[in-house]
C-alpha cells in the first residue's frame, strides 16, 4: 500500500489552513486590541469587576491604613494593573458573598495584600457590586504599632 504524496500534501494543506483560519479566530475575539487584562479568566473576571466598583472600608482598616502611612485611595489604577488574586487563600466558594485574597504592589513599590469581600447581585448589571475590604497587610514592611 502506498502513499500518495499529492494527496498527503492536499491533505496537510486544508488542515493547516483551518488550523490557521482558527487561530486567526482565537486571536481577533480574545486578545485583538487589548490594553486591559483579559476578562475570560477567572482572576480577570474577579479584578475587571472590582476595579470598577466602589469598595467601602471601615473606621478600623481606615485607621490601620493611615498608622501605616497608606492613603485610603491605593487601589488606584497601579495597584490593579499589579494585582493578583490568589483563589487557594480566597473564599470563593462562600454565599452570598465570596472573599478574595489580592496581591498588589503600590506607587511606591511595597507590596500589599488585601480580603475584598465581593458582593454581586447581579453580573450583566451597571452599578449592582457591592464590595468591602476586610483585611489589609503590608508584605513589605513589619507591622506597625498602632492604637486603631
Amino acid at each position: 500500500m502506498a502513499i500518495d504524496k499529492k494527496r498527503l500534501f492536499y491533505r496537510l494543506k486544508f488542515y493547516g489552513f483551518g488550523f490557521g483560519l482558527g487561530c486567526i479566530a482565537v486571536w481577533a475575539t480574545l486578545y485583538n486590541g487589548r490594553d486591559e487584562r483579559s476578562s475570560w479568566l477567572p482572576e480577570g473576571r474577579v479584578l475587571q469587576f472590582l476595579e470598577k466598583t466602589d469598595i467601602s472600608i471601615s473606621e478600623q482598616l481606615k485607621c490601620e491604613l493611615s498608622c501605616e502611612g497608606i492613603p485610603e485611595n491605593f487601589m488606584d489604577s497601579t495597584f490593579w494593573v499589579n494585582a493578583e488574586v490568589d483563589f487557594d487563600l480566597s473564599a470563593t466558594k462562600r454565599k452570598p458573598c465570596p472573599e478574595h485574597y489580592i496581591k498588589s504592589k503600590l506607587k511606591d513599590g511595597r507590596e500589599v495584600a488585601v480580603f475584598i469581600e465581593n458582593c454581586e447581585t447581579c453580573f450583566d448589571c451597571e452599578g449592582e457590586g457591592v464590595a468591602s475590604l476586610r483585611s489589609f497587610e503590608n508584605i513589605t514592611q513589619k507591622p506597625k504599632a498602632c492604637d486603631c
